[in-house]
């Protein structure tokens, strides 16, 4: 998110503050991409959880990790209310073509 350099950080931050800055953007980024779903979801469910080690990058990043968390989570989720429904049920389709694809190799 180049255009999310100037909010995210400032010239006051130490360096350490924004090497962790840098790997929310880092999440965010996968969160938000298309090309590689794995990496998305991943993305998306550290976010979505806000589980001890989204904590402790916060607090390394000198963010709140529940306002930092509830910024993010509604950008995801306005993102997800915006793809068109065709797109999501084509991708649950190609699931489960995968999977009677493997049930009957077996």
């Amino acid at each position: 998110m180049d255009s999310s350099r100037g909010y995210w950080v400032s010239p006051l931050m130490e360096a350490e503050q924004k090497l962790w800055v840098a790997v929310l953007e880092t999440a965010l980024n996968d969160a938000m991409s298309g090309s590689n779903s794995s990496r998305r979801d991943v993305a998306r469910r550290w976010f979505r959880e806000g589980g001890q080690n989204f904590r402790l990058v916060c607090d390394l990043a000198n963010f709140d990790p529940d306002f930092v968390r509830m910024k993010l989570l509604a950008v995801l989720d306005r993102e997800d209310a915006q793809q068109p429904v065709e797109n999501k049920t084509r991708r649950r389709n190609s699931k489960q073509e995968a999977v009677i694809m493997v049930d009957a190799a077996n």
